[in-house]
């Protein structure tokens, strides 16, 4: 008996998507869970969400960001411009009401959103522009007030796990 070939593995960003019906139901699952946390209004509700995880979602890069799960809240709060973690939870929310990108990478496929953040377009109508500065951490204008601050992210696999949060790529 021959083995037959392995399938190519696919590569590639989908054209953006807003039918939250067409997901995974593992991704659907996580994003309404963080979506009630988000709404919640309270930062420790985010807790339970990110330790359903066997490991953490990035939320930053360097030596700054949080390794434990513990450390994971704290730093939310911090990087937060209010310090308690309302802006992070605004944050979750706005990106997760807009279209979403299918993002394959080989065998591994991530949803993310938003799907602007991956490839933005040339010229927004003011309505997009609109969305897409809802997904900027309010420090980021301040950072570089003459260059397009950089768009947060969420990264959810195809398996439900919270992959990402952070505006890396």
């Amino acid at each position: 008996m021959t083995k037959q070939p392995s399938p190519a593995p696919t590569q590639g960003v989908s054209a953006p998507s807003s039918d939250v019906a067409a997901l995974p139901e593992r991704v659907r699952a996580m994003r309404a869970l963080l979506r009630a946390a988000a709404r919640s209004g309270d930062i420790d509700e985010l807790r339970p969400v990110i330790e359903r995880n066997e490991t953490m979602p990035i939320f930053a890069s360097g030596p700054a960001r949080p390794r434990t799960f513990a450390d994971a809240i704290d730093f939310l709060k911090a990087r937060s411009f209010d310090g308690a973690g309302r802006e992070t939870l605004a944050l979750i929310e706005a990106i997760l009401v807009q279209p979403y990108a299918r993002v394959a990478r080989g065998p591994v496929v991530t949803y993310v959103w938003p799907a602007f953040a991956l490839a933005p377009p040339a010229a927004p109508s003011e309505e997009t522009r609109a969305q897409m500065w809802r997904c900027v951490l309010f420090a980021a204008f301040a950072a570089a007030p003459d260059a397009a601050p950089p768009i947060e992210r969420i990264g959810i696999g195809a398996d439900g796990t919270w992959h990402f949060f952070w505006s890396g790529a």
